[in-house]
């Protein structure tokens, strides 16, 4: 079994600023536990659902903008047992590590020292963690270093699109995926660049010679969750037939190898 964990649906500057929807990422239990883009939240919310940082194996942040990337240093932290342990893996963007022309480090060198492992890859290598497989996938964002990914498992596929805007490259590459996240900032006529809206996220479906059996909307921006982003998951339902469902905190997946199950976890700890 493989269980995905989110710590909230939310990204944009103003969801994240406002957090009516949180940003804490999400986090997947398989042979290796990797805790995905820790954006704003993620250390409170992940022991809000147990979730132990010292137990982590993989850091995965796809790029350095804040809704994303903020909590990746307490997140090394929490893997290197408050820097007292040389362990864990951190697979970053460039722009992560090495900052842009627009941003410094997410992660200070002094972070970066107590990993074993760092992984800035391009496109297309793989990296074995554990019994898994990570393809690392391409975006066209405004970070033109962001990455995705592609995690084979021994129950099937797992497809994670970070922010990006559409190309026809995405229906070929997470083609086959028994779950797909996705990033699916804007509602129906409202698009912009760099993000997916909902009529991109139809586009790349119907194309798909072979659907996922799930798809799932996360990074919710603030005229998305104002246009009702369930009305919209429904609607790509309905048009491509993939099950859609919006992430939000607290939502556990359970992929099984003849079904993907579903359950809202109640809170270990109040906030």
């Amino acid at each position: 079994m493989v269980e995905i964990i989110f710590l909230g649906s939310g990204g944009g500057r103003f969801i994240t600023i406002t957090q009516f929807r949180p940003t804490g990422g999400f986090f997947i239990n398989s042979s290796k536990r990797i805790y995905v883009d820790p954006g704003p939240g993620a250390l409170v919310r992940a022991w809000r659902y147990k979730i132990d940082p010292r137990k982590i194996d993989v850091l995965f942040v796809s790029h350095r903008h804040t809704d994303h990337c903020n909590d990746s240093e307490i997140m090394v932290e929490g893997m290197t047992v408050g820097v007292t342990k040389k362990r864990g893996t951190l697979i970053a963007s460039k722009s992560v590590v090495y900052g842009d022309e627009d941003h410094t480090p997410a992660v200070s060198k002094y972070h970066l020292d107590s990993l074993e492992e760092i992984h800035i890859p391009n496109p297309g290598e793989r990296i074995q963690l554990g019994e898994d497989e990570m393809t690392i996938t391409p975006t066209i964002h405004s970070d033109s270093t962001t990455i995705g990914f592609m995690l084979k498992t021994k129950l099937g596929k797992i497809g994670y699109i970070p922010d990006t805007e559409y190309f026809d490259d995405l229906k070929k590459i997470y083609e086959g995926v028994r779950l797909l996240i996705a990033s699916v900032t804007r509602p129906t006529n409202m698009k912009i660049p760099y993000h997916l809206c909902t009529e991109d996220v139809i586009y790349m479906l119907k194309d798909m010679k072979q659907k996922p059996e799930m798809l799932i909307m996360s990074h919710i921006g603030m005229k998305m969750h104002f246009a009702n982003p369930y009305k919209e998951a429904k609607f790509i339902e309905n048009v491509t037939g993939v099950k859609t469902l919006i992430a939000k905190e607290g939502f556990k997946v359970k992929m099984e190898r003849k079904d993907i199950k579903l359950k809202t976890l109640r809170p270990a700890r109040e906030l």
